[in-house]
């Protein structure tokens, strides 16, 4: 194998490590845009409605769930719109500390799925009272 050879599979299997544990930035970026979706069309499920504004919808959330719950949606709602629409947020916002925007992106991924979980189960506990009323 040559050199030239033996750098492109490095690479490749460089990318592709990062794309199996979520690590590039680019895949922790779709994860949260993807994780804060699913809690939103739970959310819109639970709520009964459809929204085109993500700040009503926190507000009729927050006052459907309370607050506690709320702060989970709101804290991946903020990180997403850094991952969708700010391409330099690592540099501005983490000092272009791409490990200390890896950190806070797990951890509210965590917070994203502990979120989808709990409104799930709320929807679910609706769900069987209309059931039995």
């Amino acid at each position: 194998m040559d050199a030239a050879e033996r750098e492109a599979r490095l690479t490749l299997a460089q990318q592709l490590r990062e794309s199996a544990d979520h690590s590039s930035e680019q895949a922790l970026r779709d994860s949260l845009s993807r994780s804060y979706y699913s809690i939103f069309h739970v959310g819109c499920a639970l709520l009964g409605k459809g929204f085109g504004d993500h700040k009503q919808f926190l507000r009729d959330l927050k006052s459907k769930v309370g607050d506690a719950l709320g702060r989970k949606v709101e804290e991946l709602q903020n990180l997403r719109i850094q991952a969708d629409y700010e391409f330099d947020a690592v540099r501005n916002r983490y000092g272009g500390e791409f490990a200390e925007f890896r950190r806070k992106a797990r951890d509210v991924l965590k917070l994203g799925e502990e979120a989808y979980l709990e409104l799930r189960s709320l929807l679910d506990e609706e769900s069987r009272h209309e059931g039995n009323g």
